[in-house]
């Protein structure tokens, strides 16, 4: 039945609207929401096509973008007669007594009718659309109630009302609502599932429990005037897929088969369908054994492959009801890259999403992480701790104290818990020098540095120089002697240096491979950033909320390849075209460039306006696929696996190839790398110049 279902588009509206104020976690609730909706087991929505952005949330999405964004999703899921889910979430206002719901936009003013938009009227125009099978729509505003189309109006449509809407909306359209209540509720609902709800929740049961779990008064409209509508749901039921459905991964199925190869099949239970069959399995391979058995060595193989099977799917259980934020795909590659990096780093983790890559991570790391003789629940503990250290858990947050004890991990959740403080401490440390004092891109008579501890600034100091590389170089070796001085002051380790300068010296200049007896980068990770954005002049005053903007949407992007467009020489032969490409948003993630220009000056100065992270390859060489390919592969670990890449390209001798784990190949290339950590730098930077304060 499931296959025949139609395909089922996705739209997520969640404006930020500066004139009524800003909404506390909007954002962050957005994309929570858009995630679970497009995973499969949950939401069941379908990827989009490239190009196509199906979240659009913050104070930069316009009213015109808006109508347009839903007018175009109406469009595509017509002509490719899809249920169309819409979500809208933000501010909500009745335009005095008129029972309709006005969503406010970045650009909406309260008092400008014209500039906002009217949920109830797109609602009619997408119902209206031909080839829509029906139409889903979550409404989270103050006045939600109000979005209800005019329902008899449709009759006289294009389609003459045969169609088809569930409307769930947060409150009635009098009542007002704070804190995101409803949408906070809806996802703690989908990420839980609802026991004994079947394979799929309808809109009535999903009221009802998000009306319970989040105390909320949640109201649901509902029309069909299609005659020939097929199995109407809001979302899939995860404690269905989790109690019934398949347990095992490729990894699980083929680790199983192999176990049991040498027992007969006709002596054990059937097919492992649910988590109960493995504990049948267990009691079986325990018990007395007849026929075709194995030996004790077989035995002993088998428990321990069933064994770690329990042990994932109590991980599972564990993870489908995390007690920390939602679990997003990205948010699982990140732990899983924490847990076993090098199979990260040579490819070998899942290329799937969502529930599929939750459970396969799992498995993997439960029964083929590498050990060399530890801890059989080590790699999977690691995991567990990276993902509640996101969340502030700690081992004795009472779910993770269930988990480690019911999978005798308890000492083991404990270490990966050490580990990660241990790696927290240092990394706690980043020494910031600055360039920014250089005249026409030529080398400065300044250098400023500020020593951070966690983004706090412990300590400033100016040094003079002497404006050339090497009056630069030798003066850099002065600062890392005081702010090593300073971090001993502070107790921690210096390991991170930024290096701020302007363009021309980006291109030129390798600061990792200054020092006259000892490199930089030798001890040191080194990180490149653009002095530009720490005080953008007026023409380039937009260019860091761009970034964050850019950073935001490159977080949210599902998949296993980096978030990173590449560029190609008829890309960057011209660069007016490209400026103006740029200008339009053709490129809106980190930028790559896969040669180096011959007139890279001129190039660069547009990519790192428009993208927070630019890459580019040192040599005059094409770059070579490997290198492409280790992008993806250590994205999450980027930009510090690029001195890494470095450290080990200069300990290798000629004649001989790096190590096969791909890292080899990320030393082929440049990087200037703006994360949020620089953009608050650059915002505190700002700050303290324009207030007139001295500590810049």
């Amino acid at each position: 039945m499931t296959a025949q279902l139609p395909p089922r588009h996705l739209l997520v509206i969640a404006p930020q609207c500066p004139d009524l104020g800003m909404l506390p976690g909007l954002e962050d609730v957005a994309r929570s929401l858009h995630s679970t909706l497009l995973d499969r087991w949950t939401g069941g929505c379908a990827q989009p096509p490239p190009g196509v952005a199906t979240l659009l949330s913050g104070p930069s999405i316009r009213q015109t973008q808006i109508e347009d964004a839903v007018r175009g999703a109406a469009r595509r899921a017509g002509e490719a007669g899809a249920v169309l889910v819409l979500a809208f979430v933000g501010h909500g206002t009745l335009p005095g007594e008129v029972p309709k719901l006005f969503l406010m936009a970045g650009d909406s003013r309260q008092d400008e009718p014209t500039t906002v938009v009217n949920v109830g009227d797109l609602l009619s125009q997408v119902l209206d659309t031909r080839g829509v099978q029906e139409v889903i729509a979550l409404v989270d505003t103050c006045h939600a109630g109000a979005a209800v189309p005019n329902i008899a109006d449709l009759g006289a449509g294009i389609r003459e009302g045969a169609t088809r809407l569930t409307l769930l909306m947060a409150v009635g359209p009098t009542e007002t609502t704070y804190g995101l209540d409803f949408t906070r509720g809806l996802l703690h609902v989908l990420e839980a599932g609802v026991p004994g709800a079947g394979e799929f929740l309808s809109a009535e049961t999903l009221r009802d429990a998000v009306n319970e779990s989040a105390d909320t008064g949640a109201r649901l409209v509902q029309m069909d005037g299609d005659p020939f509508g097929r199995l109407r749901w809001v979302a899939r039921n995860v404690r269905h897929a989790r109690d019934g459905g398949p347990v095992l991964g490729p990894a699980g199925e083929e680790e199983l088969a192999w176990a049991l190869e040498p027992f007969d099949a006709e002596a054990l239970p059937g097919p492992v369908h649910c988590a109960a069959d493995l504990e049948k399995l267990r009691e079986a391979l325990r018990g007395p054994r007849s026929g075709g058995a194995g030996s004790e060595v077989e035995v002993t193989c088998a428990l321990r492959t069933v064994d770690g099977l329990i042990d994932a799917c109590h991980t599972i259980r564990l993870l489908r009801s995390w007690p920390g934020a939602p679990l997003t795909s990205e948010r699982i590659r990140r732990a899983a890259w924490s847990a076993w990096p090098a199979a990260a780093a040579a490819g070998s983790l899942p290329d799937t999403d969502g529930s599929d890559l939750l459970r396969d991570c799992v498995e993997l790391l439960r029964l083929r992480a590498p050990r060399a003789g530890g801890s059989r629940t080590a790699p999977i503990a690691a995991f567990v701790a990276a993902l509640a250290e996101e969340d502030g858990l700690k081992p004795d947050c009472p779910d993770l104290a269930a988990w480690a004890g019911a999978g005798n991990a308890v000492v083991e959740l404990n270490d990966a818990f050490a580990a990660l403080e241990q790696q927290a401490g240092s990394s706690r440390l980043r020494l910031v020098v600055s360039l920014h004092a250089a005249l026409a891109d030529d080398w400065p008579e300044t250098l400023v540095a500020w020593l951070l501890d966690r983004g706090e600034q412990v300590a400033h100091r100016e040094f003079a120089c002497a404006p050339s590389r090497a009056g630069v170089e030798a003066q850099l070796m002065g600062v890392l002697k005081w702010a090593s001085t300073e971090a001993r002051r502070v107790g921690a380790a210096l390991r991170r240096v930024e290096i701020a300068a302007p363009t021309a010296l980006l291109t030129r200049w390798r600061p990792e491979e200054a020092g006259p007896q000892v490199l930089l980068g030798v001890g040191y990770d080194v990180v490149l950033r653009w002095s530009e954005r720490l005080c953008p002049p007026d023409h380039l005053s937009w260019i860091n909320e761009h970034a964050r903007m850019q950073l935001a949407t490159m977080a949210a992007e599902p998949g296993c390849r980096a978030p990173v467009d590449w560029l190609d020489q008829d890309d960057t032969c011209r660069p007016a075209e490209l400026n103006e490409r740029l200008r339009k948003g053709a490129y809106g993630r980190a930028v790559a460039l896969g040669h180096r220009p011959e007139h890279l000056d001129q190039v660069m100065p547009s990519l790192l306006a428009y993208a927070p992270i630019v890459l580019w390859p040192e040599g005059a060489e094409d770059l070579p696929p490997d290198s492409r390919t280790s992008v993806d592969r250590y994205w999450n670990r980027l930009p510090g696996e690029f001195s890494a890449a470095y450290r080990d390209s200069w300990k290798v001798r000629p004649g001989q190839s790096g190590a096969a784990d791909g890292r080899a190949h990320l030393a082929r290339l440049r990087s200037v790398w703006h994360d949020t950590e620089w953009l608050d730098f650059c915002d505190w930077f700002e700050a303290c110049t324009t207030d007139g304060e001295n500590t810049v």
